[in-house]
């Protein structure tokens, strides 16, 4: 099984940070940690290489989201990925969250 570097990879951008890969228990922790350490404003993540997320994932920018909330800072979910689509409307996290498209 492959470690979790390989299963994701956070590269930073002018905007933001863009994901790709899986999003699960062992890789959540790292795009934590990255999304913490960002300090664009608004803070820009594009999903559209995102294959898989799970309930830790969704944690993760759930809790980034408030975080920058009450910094006074905006977190924006860009170019979700079908899977992410799909997992924000399934939890319902849709009017919670920034998501964006095509940005």
């Amino acid at each position: 099984m492959p470690d979790s570097i390989e299963m994701m990879s956070i590269t930073p951008n002018a905007t933001g940070l863009a994901v790709v890969g899986e999003i699960d228990a062992s890789t959540a922790p790292a795009l934590g940690t990255a999304l913490a350490a960002a300090d664009h404003h608004p803070l820009v993540v594009d999903l559209a290489g995102v294959t898989f997320c799970d309930s830790s994932g969704l944690r993760v920018l759930l809790e980034a989201h408030q975080r920058l909330a009450d910094e006074g800072r905006r977190l924006v979910l860009a170019n979700p990925s079908e899977v992410i689509a799909r997992l924000f409307d399934v939890a319902g996290v849709n009017e919670h969250l920034d998501v964006g498209h095509g940005i």
